[in-house]
């Protein structure tokens, strides 16, 4: 049996990210596939393509080990397993239409057909989105949108990247313990029933000389603490609760605000410290009781295994950059055999979510399944015929050939990154 693949094309489209599709062509019959954002990822695709086309889509195996030696010389994580994750997904995408199967049967059956979600709410009530580089972009879709605020996250310098302490930001009543509340209220009355917000925020008390070093003093370590039991009394302890540090704090902030944290039991904190020395992630995962989550800067099965090692109980792979969904259900399993949870991170289209979703259904071990989307309104027309992709807080994949879902490309050539859009 064979499948020839003839073609490979990609394409861009900005949502609150630079959503980049691949698609495979077999003849007529074509899957399509994400990769996470990345500068010049389309180019790596096609760099990439010449290793697959001509191959047989049926081996899978053989093809994936190609592309993972392509990627030596470039290093064994970064831009070239976005590419990578692209590609497989897509072939994925296009074997189960072959096989007249869905992609959850390829990575060997389903546990689950109905997968849980929760919502990233950010901070507040704002928009925002991100372009290559993580510095704040003001999109075509956010132009559509009256009388919106349009989040650029209060930074002094909009030309540094959101994330990490080079950005020093403005504290506004985004941050306060009230918008926190009122929009984890909001996503509750929605139907989520996990709800996760950004705690690497500016406070009252925050310092550009304490942002820039990533510590916390004394009253910004209360300060965060109450935006934490404000959520939890918002909600109640029938929802659970979640936030992200993005890699902001050093080892002895993050101590603090952990215990900080410790009587609101939340879910997890993820990211605290930044992922260059996971000896200090194993430090701090030992100094609390808080579960400390991460994962979503690390490729390929070697990498989770190092990852694993540090003791941490929630994993938090995005397979859409660390090399596919055959590769992170290899980590799946690897922290299966640890009684680690596995909860993806996501901030894909619905091609992307999607497709994390099917990896959700085919492991023993998953938790729920980030919603990184629900601000942005091209999200929900991107998918062709299907706006309701989550429901009442979940996914539920039905027995549809493939991935189950297909881009709508007149919805996604309107919000294109440039005229040349062609899949």
């Amino acid at each position: 049996m064979e499948l020839k693949i003839t073609d490979v094309k990609t394409a861009t489209v900005i949502g609150n990210y630079y959503w980049t599709f691949a698609r495979v062509y077999a003849g007529d019959l074509y899957g399509t596939g994400e990769g996470y954002t990345a500068p010049q990822l389309e180019n790596i695709i096609l760099e990439l393509a010449p290793l697959v086309i001509g191959e047989n889509a049926l081996d899978l195996n053989y093809i994936y080990d190609k592309l993972r030696w392509a990627a030596v010389p470039s290093g064994v994580s970064g831009m070239t397993y976005h590419a990578i994750s692209a590609i497989e997904i897509a072939i994925l995408d296009l074997l189960g239409k072959y096989l007249n199967v869905p992609v959850y049967t390829l990575l060997g059956g389903k546990f689950r057909n109905k997968i849980r979600m929760y919502v990233d709410t950010h901070a507040g009530e704002s928009l925002h989105a991100r372009d290559r580089a993580l510095q704040p972009a003001f999109t075509k879709w956010m132009k559509e949108i009256k009388n919106q605020e349009v989040d650029s996250h209060d930074q002094e310098n909009p030309n540094d990247p959101m994330f990490g302490r080079s950005a020093v930001q403005k504290f506004s009543n985004a941050y306060t313990p009230k918008a926190y509340a009122d929009r984890a209220i909001k996503m509750k009355n929605e139907g989520f029933t996990a709800v996760k917000f950004d705690l690497d925020v500016p406070t009252p008390y925050s310092t550009s000389l304490g942002q820039k070093s990533g510590s916390l003093n004394t009253q910004e370590i209360k300060y965060l603490a109450e935006l934490v039991r404000a959520v939890r009394d918002g909600v109640g302890d029938d929802t659970d609760i979640m936030f992200d540090l993005h890699w902001k704090y050093d080892l002895g902030s993050s101590i603090r605000l952990l215990k900080a944290m410790e009587p609101f039991g939340i879910m997890w904190l993820e990211d605290p410290l930044p992922p260059n020395d996971l000896s200090l992630l194993s430090k701090l995962t030992q100094m609390t009781t808080t579960p400390i989550a991460s994962g979503e800067n690390v490729y390929n099965r070697y990498g989770f295994a190092k990852l694993l090692e540090t003791g941490l109980p929630i994993m938090t792979p995005d397979s859409i950059k660390a090399g596919g969904l055959t590769e992170t259900r290899m980590g799946a399993m690897l922290a299966a055999m640890k009684e680690v949870v596995v909860s993806p991170h996501n901030v894909s289209s619905p091609i992307g979510t999607v497709a994390q979703a099917h990896l959700a259904a085919s492991i023993p071990n998953f938790g729920v399944l980030e919603f990184h989307g629900r601000d942005v309104p091209i999200w929900y027309k991107l998918s062709k015929g299907n706006s309701n992709i989550i429901n009442d807080g979940f996914i539920t994949l039905k027995d549809e050939p493939g991935l189950g879902v297909e881009l709508d490309e007149s919805v996604a050539r309107n919000y294109a990154l440039d005229d040349k859009f062609n899949l």
